[in-house]
């Protein structure tokens, strides 16, 4: 079976068809026609740029003559498309299977252009296809999005699709709905994935959420059309919110109270405008990853297990520390409603440039960032310093030099926030007092559990009690370079903190399992038990049981738990050097585990109940709540 994907892009529109036949004469005569027959100003590589008149129109005549019944009618869309243009327009033809993304880019540059008003030349094709073809030098370059053709990424056939994040297939797991690659509500109509099972596209909106929550200002003021919907979303900020107008477009209300105090009404301003849904930057930095994913060639993924890990950990990884991502602000000419993904892979042999880089284009903003920990890596670009030479590159190549940078191992909760340009003669944008019901939303307070009080933390009354046990394992015994041991990957089960309220203790507890950066081959394990006692225990840890003995309330005071879980590192640490002495890991000493705040959330308190014969875990998450910062 012979098939020939067409491709055709025009001022107008921009169009795929499939044509199929058994003896390649239909597929063969559809592309001699459109590439010799009608009128060619210029021959590309698989495909034409053509012009519409009397010989291109006659051309697509006698071709749906020939095959109309045939085709079932089908091949009359070529003579349709061209239908709408005008004689002396210009249109692209090409083999899909055959064409590459630099001809496609370029041509959809001319078609811009073209739009814009200029007229096709030899030259500013040119400059397109010389500005793309760079792209390709050093990289495979994939690209999606820019010429509002679909792309449905995977497996077409539903009962042979493995979910590439849960790698679970039918009957566990089902594909019925459309994995966006970008979100929806950020305005993808066009980028899908269709190997990411239900259950996956269900349980990873939740982190993709924290880039859209990012984008929410931006996707309300320019009216980014929705599922279902062209409405402006309702955005809320602190002193600002926006709703939709009786025709579903954009209305901005500002508290007067928060302008400039020395303003012009005649003259535009710039806002810091803070909005409320609070976003953490790692989880805004797997979303970006997560298009990426989704996107992907299968013959890629094998190199991005550990991505794709670290995606779905719900974090339960704790990486030490993740290269930071650029975001740019684009000229004024340049706006992209339909989200633009372009992915760079280095399977061409450089050695000095990470395996995965790529660029979400979205509005009017641009980010660029690096996939972690692919195998090809090997962890040696998770600091910035090592790829300031790559970033460099990049802005060259794409010719933006200006970037802010986004600090992606930031896990604690942040308040989003855009700088806009505000402009009060603007029909949409309102200012009225703080009073005003419309802010009724803005003003509103979550409801915050009351903190019980605790006395001021001092660590003179807590004493060592015993070391229960301190074991170090070591399961790899070959030489290793001081390169392979900066960049070990940790799987760390608890901390745990077993409570015993009797005898005024707490049993802190550990075990982490280290792999080399691709995660595949185990380095080593440690684990340790270490009791400590607490003279003013019930001063620091309350603890509220009901009439059955259960408990019904519990606190532990924050310092507390971070002098412990300190204390059990420095503790075990004086055990296991000596376990590891004369190992390839002497130096790998506990403090390294990482940050001490981030694995502090990943506390679990084992609580009993007044007779201590039943326990119940509480999450640290439950008692601390989520630690945010501003910015």
């Amino acid at each position: 079976m012979a098939t020939l994907r067409i491709l055709l892009y025009s001022i107008r529109d921009t169009q795929r068809w499939i044509y199929n036949d058994s003896d390649s004469i239909l597929t063969n005569e559809i592309d001699s026609t459109l590439r010799y027959e009608c009128k060619v100003k210029s021959l590309r590589n698989h495909g034409a740029l053509i012009e519409v008149c009397s010989r291109t129109s006659d051309a697509l005549q006698k071709l749906q003559e020939k095959y109309d019944v045939l085709t079932r009618f089908h091949i009359r869309k070529l003579k349709g498309f061209i239908s709408k243009l005008s004689d002396g327009d210009l249109f692209y033809y090409f083999n899909e299977e055959k064409t590459s993304v630099v001809e496609r880019r370029t041509a959809i540059f001319c078609i811009n252009a073209m739009k814009a008003g200029f007229t096709w030349s030899e030259r500013i094709h040119n400059e397109a296809y010389s500005y793309y073809s760079r792209m390709n030098t050093k990289f495979t370059y994939l690209s999606y999005g820019y010429d509002g053709i679909k792309e449905c990424i995977g497996e077409k056939k539903e009962s042979k699709r493995v979910c590439r994040f849960c790698g679970k297939q039918m009957p566990d797991v089902t594909f019925e709905k459309d994995a966006h690659a970008i979100q929806d509500a950020l305005g993808n109509k066009l980028l899908f994935c269709l190997e990411e099972c239900d259950t996956c596209n269900h349980d990873l909106a939740l982190t993709e959420d924290n880039f859209l929550y990012l984008m929410d200002f931006r996707r309300a003021m320019y009216n980014i059309p929705r599922k279902d919907s062209t409405k402006t979303p309702n955005v809320v900020g602190k002193t600002f919110i926006i709703k939709a107008d009786s025709c579903g477009k954009p209305e901005l209300y500002l508290m007067k109270e928060s302008l400039p105090e020395f303003y012009n009404k005649q003259q535009s301003f710039m806002m810091h405008l803070e909005l409320k849904n609070l976003t953490n930057n790692e989880r805004m930095y797997k979303a970006l990853c997560k298009m990426v994913i989704d996107m992907l060639p299968g013959i890629e993924l094998a190199h991005f297990k550990n991505t794709i890990k670290w995606i779905v950990s719900k974090d339960e990884w704790i990486p030490d520390t993740l290269p930071s991502a650029k975001m740019a602000i684009l000229p004024p000419r340049i706006f992209n409603f339909q989200p633009i993904l372009d992915i760079f892979i280095n399977n061409k042999c450089d050695s000095n440039t990470p395996y995965c880089t790529a660029i979400v284009w979205l509005y009017d903003i641009v980010y660029m960032f690096v996939v972690p920990f692919t195998d090809v890596d090997r962890g040696r670009y998770k600091y910035d310093q090592n790829l300031e030479s790559h970033w460099k590159y990049m802005s060259n190549l794409i010719g933006i030099q200006e970037w802010y940078i986004q600090n992606t191992s930031e896990y604690r909760l942040s308040i989003p926030w855009v700088k806009w340009n505000i402009d009060l003669n603007q029909p949409n944008i309102h200012v009225l007092p703080k009073s005003d019901q419309i802010f009724e939303e803005c003003l509103e307070m979550k409801l915050i559990t009351p903190d019980i009080n605790m006395p001021s933390f001092t660590h003179d009354e807590i004493y060592l009690d015993q070391i229960n046990s301190a074991l170090f394992t070591l399961h790899y015994n070959k030489p290793l370079s001081d390169r392979e041991l900066s960049d070990l990957t940790q799987h760390i089960k608890g901390p745990t903190f077993i409570l015993s309220p009797k005898e005024d203790k707490v049993c802190v507890s550990i075990n982490v399992n280290v792999y080399d950066t691709t995660d595949q081959i185990q380095f080593y394990t440690f684990s340790y038990k270490i009791t400590f006692f607490i003279k003013r225990f019930h001063e620091y840890i309350n603890i509220e049981y009901n009439k059955n003995g259960d408990v019904t309330s519990f606190a532990f005071h924050y310092e507390l738990s971070k002098y412990l879980l300190h204390e059990s590192f420095i503790v075990a640490e004086s055990k296991l050097c000596k376990q590891r002495k004369g190992s390839q890991f002497e130096k790998c000493s506990v403090d390294k585990i990482g940050d001490i705040d981030k694995i502090m959330k990943h506390i679990h308190y084992h609580v009993p109940n007044i007779d201590e014969k039943k326990y119940i875990s509480i999450s640290d998450k439950e008692i601390h709540g989520i630690d945010y910062s501003i910015g």
